[in-house]
């Protein structure tokens, strides 16, 4: 059976949310759809969200372009079943833009699921877990007035793990935020922090050494993503866990982490790891040392790839409690996709063949614009 045509949708879909870091804001939803069909009719869905402007070179024109002129003409007409051939030669056609790439490797496994009538978890050796605790996300935009708040919210939802965005130029507004989700949510929920690698180290030392009497599981890439002298250093002194996510784009950079002895934990975001194979191995690097990983991008996003992302989570056996896959919830547009059940704040993966989610096509193309 072999690959006919793989078709992209670019759409920019509102948001019911505006969710910010130190990496940028994004007020709208700018996402690719990928669709991959097969001489047999087998349909394949993948999805790249674009990222804030701090950590990617990505956008959505170029990953509609990259897809179109670059991927698609040199992957038609292989066969469905040498998956790792055919994302070997998404590697050899082009250079980096991972985002990209993820995308066609999901509609690809998408399909193969269908073929075979598994799920894609089963595919990639699992599932270690099927349900699934989602992450209560905490944007730069709430202020300490209003964001705890929030939180009590979110926990009424169910939620018992929230992670909050850190970064501002004033410390002290951080502090008095994270302060305000902890006096919210009480002692027994996890909170993690992310700085999005705007910190110096003195300015991280600063503010890990006031968030630590708050009981923080973890502080994500307080500094630069490749400065790891200063990462280990920061790690060695600093009393809250330090977890990477920039830092690390391929297993090679998960090496290099963990021999500076720079980390604790990894983030993975299927993105911008570029897809499974390579989300695969980065995080055997991490589980190799018995160190966890926690899955998922909270970015405005349909079904498509928090659905994606989960199945990654279900197969990783040093996943960490709690999906970050939550851009799904903060979609305004929802008509696309079939929708992710949510119950107390936790999915439950399907059996259903592959990513278990139906795009209605015609809706999908009544919406993309004819390019952008």
């Amino acid at each position: 059976m072999r690959i006919r045509r793989i078709e992209s949708y670019p759409l920019v879909l509102p948001v019911r949310e505006i969710y910010g870091g130190a990496a940028g804001f994004l007020e709208d939803c700018r996402t690719l759809i990928v669709r991959l069909e097969t001489d047999d009719g087998i349909e394949g869905w993948g999805e790249a969200t674009q990222g804030r402007p701090a950590n990617t070179y990505e956008t959505l024109e170029t990953m509609d372009l990259m897809v179109r002129r670059y991927f698609a003409p040199a992957i038609t007409g292989m066969e469905l079943e040498d998956n790792a051939a055919v994302v070997q030669r998404l590697r050899e056609v082009r250079y980096g833009h991972p985002a990209a790439k993820a995308a066609i490797e999901t509609a690809l496994l998408d399909a193969l699921g269908k073929l075979h009538r598994v799920p894609l978890y089963r595919l990639l050796g699992g599932p270690y877990r099927r349900d699934i605790d989602l992450v209560g996300g905490l944007g730069l935009d709430l202020g300490a007035e209003s964001i705890g708040a929030h939180a009590s919210r979110l926990r009424e939802q169910g939620f018992g793990i929230f992670k909050i965005k850190i970064g501002q130029k004033d410390r002290r507004k951080d502090i008095e935020r994270v302060r305000a989700v902890r006096h919210a949510v009480g002692e027994d929920c996890l909170i993690r922090v992310d700085g999005n690698g705007c910190y110096s180290f003195f300015e991280a030392r600063e503010i890990l050494d006031a968030l630590a009497p708050l009981g923080i599981a973890d502080a994500e890439q307080p500094l630069a993503r490749a400065d790891h002298k200063s990462l280990a250093e920061l790690r060695r002194t600093a009393f809250i866990p330090i977890a990477v996510q920039e830092s690390v784009s391929s297993p090679e950079d998960a090496h290099a982490v963990l021999a500076a002895d720079a980390a604790d934990l990894l983030k993975i975001k299927l993105t911008h790891i570029g897809g499974y194979e390579t989300g695969l191995m980065t995080a055997a690097v991490f589980a190799a040392r018995n160190l966890p990983v926690v899955i998922g991008q909270g970015s405005a996003c349909t079904s498509i790839l928090s659905s994606a992302e989960m199945h990654l989570h279900a197969c990783l056996r040093n996943a960490q409690r709690g999906g970050e896959m939550t851009g799904f919830l903060r979609s305004g547009r929802q008509e696309i996709c079939s929708p992710i059940a949510v119950k107390a704040a936790q999915v439950k993966l399907s059996d259903a063949p592959g990513l278990g989610v139906k795009v209605d096509l015609e809706r999908l193309r009544q919406m993309a614009p004819a390019r952008l």
